[in-house]
C-alpha cells in the first residue's frame, strides 16, 4: 500500500507519525509533499524514514490513498495541479475542515471514493478519537483499510457527514478545551502557595493516572468519582464548591460554539 500526504502540517504530521510508530505500514511507503517547506520534509524523512517529493506525477503513480491535508483555502490550487494525474484506483482521505465530499469531488472532477476524517493531535501518541465519513462508493474492503490506518493512531467513530461538525467540537477541538481546564487547575493550585513547577509536575501525573484509571476500569466516570468521594471529606467539600457553578452549561456553550463555527466555515467554503 502506498499513501501520499498533500500537506504535512501538525495534523498530518500526527497521523503519519502514528502510522509509522504503529508499524502498520513501512515508512518508505509513505510519501509527503507540502507547499514550500522542504526543510520540514527533509526532517521527517531523516526522523521517520518517510519519502517526499514535489513531483505530482511521481507522487500519485501507483498510490492507493491520498490524504488531503492542506489548508482548505489552498485545496483549489492543489486540485487544479493534480487532476490530470488522478487514477481510477485512487481513494482520497480529507482532513481539511469544512470542505464537504461533494466539493472535493467537484474540484477534482472525479467520482473516486472519498472519505472525510476528523482526528485530533493525540494521534501523536496513538490516542486520537477520529470521526470518519465515507462517500457512498467506498467499498467494504477499502473502508476496512481506512479504519485499519485510523486505528494505527487511535480509534474511529463512523458517522454521517453532517455529524462531523459535532465530532469536530467534541474530539477534534477537545484536547484544547481540556488543556485549558488543566492550565487553570495549575494556576489555581499555584495560588495555594506551592512552587509552580511542583504543581505542574503533580497535575501532569494526576492527569496521566486518572486517564489510566478510566482506561483500565469497567466503571463509569461517575462511579469512579463516587468511589473516591467520602461523605464529609475533603473531596466532597471541593465538589460542593464546584456544584455552585453550572459546569455542564459552560461545556454546552463551549461545544455549541465550536459546532456552529464548523458549520459557518463549511458554508463559507461551499460559497
Amino acid at each position: 500500500m502506498k499513501i501520499v500526504f498533500y500537506g504535512a502540517g501538525n495534523m498530518a504530521h500526527a497521523i503519519f507519525t502514528g502510522i509509522v510508530n504503529s508499524n502498520v505500514l513501512p515508512p518508505e511507503n509513505i510519501f509527503l509533499t507540502n507547499r514550500s517547506n522542504e526543510d520540514a520534509l527533509k526532517s521527517y524523512q531523516d526522523d521517520l524514514g518517510v519519502q517526499y517529493s514535489y513531483d505530482d506525477k511521481k507522487l500519485l503513480d501507483q498510490a492507493d490513498y491520498i490524504f488531503l491535508g492542506s489548508k482548505p483555502h489552498d485545496f483549489d490550487k492543489i486540485a487544479d495541479r493534480i487532476r490530470e494525474y488522478v487514477q481510477p484506483n485512487h481513494k482520497f482521505i480529507s482532513i481539511m475542515a469544512g470542505l464537504p465530499i461533494s466539493y472535493i469531488r467537484e474540484k477534482l472532477s472525479v467520482d473516486n471514493p472519498i472519505a472525510r476524517i476528523m482526528p485530533n493531535t493525540n494521534a501523536h501518541v496513538g490516542h486520537s478519537v477520529t470521526g470518519v465519513s465515507f462517500s457512498n462508493n467506498f467499498g467494504p474492503r477499502s473502508k476496512d483499510e481506512v479504519l485499519n490506518v485510523i486505528n494505527a493512531f487511535g480509534s474511529a467513530i463512523e458517522v454521517q457527514e453532517d455529524h462531523l461538525h459535532q465530532v469536530t467540537a467534541i474530539t477534534g477541538s477537545g484536547p484544547a478545551f481540556l488543556y485549558h481546564v488543566f492550565e487553570k487547575y495549575v494556576q489555581a493550585g499555584t495560588k495555594l502557595g506551592l512552587e509552580k513547577s511542583q504543581v505542574e509536575e503533580s497535575i501532569q501525573e494526576l492527569i496521566i493516572g486518572t486517564s489510566k484509571m478510566i482506561e483500565r476500569s469497567d466503571l463509569s466516570m461517575e462511579q469512579l468519582r463516587k468511589n473516591i468521594t467520602s461523605k464529609g471529606g475533603t473531596t466532597q467539600a471541593g465538589l460542593n464548591a464546584l456544584s455552585q457553578y453550572d459546569i455542564e452549561g459552560i461545556f454546552e456553550d463551549c461545544l455549541n460554539a465550536a459546532v456552529n463555527r464548523s458549520i459557518e466555515l463549511s458554508a463559507q467554503d461551499d460559497d
